[in-house]
């Protein structure tokens, strides 16, 4: 019987996962960073200067922010979106070039001073 409850779980779980061709061919992937700062103003004013860098380095990533208002514990807690048109190869790449370039680079050395990463995650969209 607990095999049975087991394997019905695990169909019911599958049923959920995007098959391959779910995965947007042209689709976006977007990386997310939980912050904690004490200083969340000079933060985004780090942010928006980091922002601009990576614009000239490479237009198609988008830098978005937010902070939590409403989280209980997590309240005050930034969360920065990083999008990148395509798929994880591509990102992959872009990426890349980005973090070598010295400008951005040291710009993301100085971040580490102002912040506490709580979590970073990559996704990538699914077709809906």
């Amino acid at each position: 019987m607990k095999n049975l409850i087991l394997a019905a779980l695990l169909l019911v779980t599958a049923s959920f996962v995007p098959s391959a061709p779910a995965l947007a061919a042209e689709g976006t992937i977007l990386r997310v960073v939980a912050i904690e700062t004490s200083d969340a103003a000079a933060y985004a004013a780090e942010l928006k200067k980091g922002r601009a860098l990576i614009t000239q380095v490479d237009p198609k990533f988008k830098l978005r922010a937010w902070q939590a208002t409403f989280a209980g514990d997590n309240t005050g807690r930034i969360v920065v979106a990083v999008e990148y048109p395509g798929d994880l190869a591509a990102f992959g790449g872009a990426w890349t070039r980005l973090l070598s370039n010295e400008a951005v680079g040291k710009w993301l050395g100085g971040l580490s001073g102002m912040r506490k990463i709580v979590s970073d995650s990559l996704y990538q969209e699914i077709a809906l």
